[in-house]
């Protein structure tokens, strides 16, 4: 592939950093309603347009995980405040944080390609990653397996979703005790070779479906012998000249358009594609790129979090973006950078044709979504180990798989404490998510 380079726009302003402080806790289940109304009108401040911002919680209405998905804000003040009660030798343990996704469920992992051509099975979100504690990832994980439960295309019991959470924890610690001392993680990676049973079918599968071709029929369509976005996809809408001036000028583009109906918590951000040449002239094999804007990572609600060394570290929220996918990620894309508006800065980077999630309903037995937990314990350990030192010693100074496992080690009945307080706060999840419902009914939630 052809190396593409950002071309950053001319600025008179800085983007600025705010930060935000989580609440107090709360004694009752008013004070917990009216708590989790305030998070969520704090978190989605930021709408100018209302119509968004109600179709954003019409999609959060669809299930409690739903809710989940859209609300990592909260799972994060409630770190913070003890309603996840995270055992306090975990908070003081040295040498357990690193690179981390930020949100890590069930739907922000899956298949992409890499930039050796290969499609691989791996973290497909970094909008809010950042450095912390490893358990964090751990529990946000575990608590999407108890709530996709209702919408799994199977019947799983509770204690079946304790044995794939059990299998999740167990498959993390034994990965990262298989790459550590040695550095082996900045060249692995899950591809056919590396998956078995469900998961290999279901590479084969991605494999035989999905192509260039594929996404580019998707999103453009040839006009006049010139491939152009496709305006009659209702997912794409024609960029003002606003829209044009936020990008500017990147090398290579050939079209731009609004991305419209994309994602659930990072619903209402701006989002544009560009459609840029290939590595040939040809219109067959353009690449397309998303810009979408950063924020603040929600993790940030947890007040222990350094907001001054997050300052000194990244100018801007998208080059911390753009920086995690490289520390996380091996054979990152080329394009992978970020641009900077007067007003917002923008993680770029190439659509993958390969780019595939798992539904709940994709789960057909217990086998299914086990082999897919393993696989995302794999994927999540090698990202987490090959992030520290190996990345960037400016940012974890140390091996963090030592480290890791010297905690776990010395932490009693670690996985079990996991697995406990992701089920217990998926039922906090399940309560808010009634709360939240009938804020919005009642009108109480505009």
């Amino acid at each position: 592939m052809k190396r593409r380079h950002l071309v950053s726009l001319l600025l008179t302003a800085v983007l600025p950093l705010t930060f935000v402080q989580s609440a107090g806790a709360f004694t009752n289940t008013s004070t917990r309603t009216m708590y989790v109304k305030q998070e969520i009108q704090n978190a989605n401040s930021f709408y100018t347009d209302l119509t968004l911002k109600n179709a954003k919680y019409a999609d959060m209405e669809a299930s409690p995980f739903a809710f989940y998905r859209a609300t990592n804000h909260l799972y994060y003040a409630d770190l913070d405040t003890g309603v996840i009660p995270v055992p306090s030798q975990w908070k003081t343990t040295s040498n357990v944080q690193t690179w981390l996704s930020g949100d890590f469920h069930t739907q922000n992992v899956g298949f992409l390609d890499n930039d050796n051509g290969k499609v691989v099975f791996d973290l497909n979100d970094f909008d809010e990653s950042y450095i912390g504690p490893f358990y964090w990832d751990l529990l946000r994980y575990t608590t999407s397996l108890f709530l996709m439960k209702p919408e799994l295309g199977t019947s799983l019991s509770d204690s079946d979703i304790r044995d794939v959470a059990s299998t999740f924890l167990s498959t993390y610690q034994t990965t990262l005790s298989s790459v550590n001392g040695n550095s082996n993680e900045k060249d692995l990676y899950l591809d056919k070779a590396a998956l078995t049973g469900f998961m290999d079918d279901q590479i084969a599968s991605v494999q035989s479906k999905y192509s260039t071709s594929t996404l580019l029929s998707k999103w453009t369509s040839l006009q006049n012998g010139v491939r152009r976005f496709n305006f009659a996809n209702p997912d794409l809408g024609v960029p003002t000249a606003t829209d044009r001036a936020e990008v500017g000028s990147y090398f290579g583009i050939k079209d731009q358009a609004v991305r419209l109906n994309s994602g659930l918590g990072s619903q209402g951000v701006k989002k544009y594609y560009l459609l840029v040449e290939g590595p040939t002239s040809s219109q067959d094999d353009d690449v397309i790129l998303e810009v979408k804007e950063e924020r603040l990572p929600s993790l940030f609600h947890v007040h222990t979090v350094s907001q001054s060394l997050y300052t000194s570290q990244f100018s801007n929220h998208g080059t911390r973006t753009s920086t995690a996918n490289k520390a996380l990620l091996n054979h990152v894309d080329n394009y992978a950078g970020s641009l900077q508006s007067a007003t917002r800065t923008y993680y770029v980077h190439r659509i993958s044709p390969w780019k595939k999630g798992f539904d709940p309903a994709d789960f057909k037995s217990k086998s299914d979504l086990t082999e897919f937990a393993k696989a995302s314990a794999q994927a999540l350990a090698y990202a987490h180990a090959r992030s520290d030192r190996d990345y960037n010693s400016t940012y974890v100074s140390y091996n963090f798989e030592d480290g890791a496992l010297q905690a776990i080690a010395l932490w009693p009945q670690f996985k079990t404490t996991v697995s406990q307080l992701a089920e217990n706060y998926a039922a906090q999840v399940q309560a808010d998510y009634n709360s939240f419902v009938g804020l919005v009914n009642s009108g109480q939630l505009p």
